[in-house]
């Protein structure tokens, strides 16, 4: 994992951070670039200069510049085997991704009018409620971002319904893929730093992504 893509015959692949860091925001930023259009390609591609310059939309030597920026801060990897995007339909895949995303088993993919696409460990009638709400907090943030990111400096998107002890309950993360935005709600410990948030949203943006 540790090798250097730029030097190695190696397959290009995001981490679960990078991946997070893609989609937890809708600002344009070539790294954040670079992430949406690698996570578009049906498989993990071999690494060359001519990828880094698709994928970033730069000059060779500032692709090469920015691929090794992304390495170095673990947002991408060299992998010795290649790797095939999730090929079963949103509907199958949601319920097996979403349970291991949090410690209770217990997850929610909403979109942006407030409808869930799919849900693990929660009733229907509670997922329904959760999504609707995940678009209003969409909205109260949408309202009051300059007040939150610029005159506060808080970076962070995400709500949460903390307890006593300041720990969430449950969490309401924004993903923006495309000219889309979902909710992704996990109820206790949030666990993103793994392969199957990668997978999640690999399949999110083969289907909503801008190419």
């Amino acid at each position: 994992m540790s090798d250097y893509i730029v030097t190695d015959n190696l397959y290009l692949g995001a981490t679960p951070g990078g991946v997070f860091y893609a989609v937890q925001s809708d600002e344009p930023e070539p790294g954040r670039q670079f992430i949406h259009q690698l996570l578009q390609e049906d498989n993990t591609p071999v690494f060359s200069e001519d990828v880094a310059a698709r994928l970033s939309g730069l000059r060779r030597k500032r692709a090469l510049e920015l691929t090794h920026w992304l390495q170095e801060a673990g947002l991408i990897v060299g992998l010795e085997q290649q790797e095939a995007a999730p090929q079963d339909t949103l509907e199958q895949l949601l319920p097996r991704l979403l349970r291991p995303l949090s410690d209770e088993g217990r997850a929610i993919l909403a979109e942006s009018r407030g409808l869930y696409l799919g849900s693990a460990g929660f009733l229907h009638e509670a997922a329904e409620e959760l999504a609707a709400l995940s678009a209003s907090l969409a909205g109260v943030y949408s309202r009051h971002r300059e007040l939150l990111k610029g005159n506060l400096g808080y970076p962070q998107h995400a709500w949460g319904l903390i307890d006593t002890s300041g720990n969430s309950e449950i969490g309401f993360w924004p993903l923006y893929i495309g000219s889309s935005r979902f909710t992704l709600i996990i109820a206790g410990v949030p666990q993103l730093n793994q392969p199957v948030f990668r997978q999640l949203i690999w399949a999110l943006e083969r289907r909503y992504g801008t190419g």
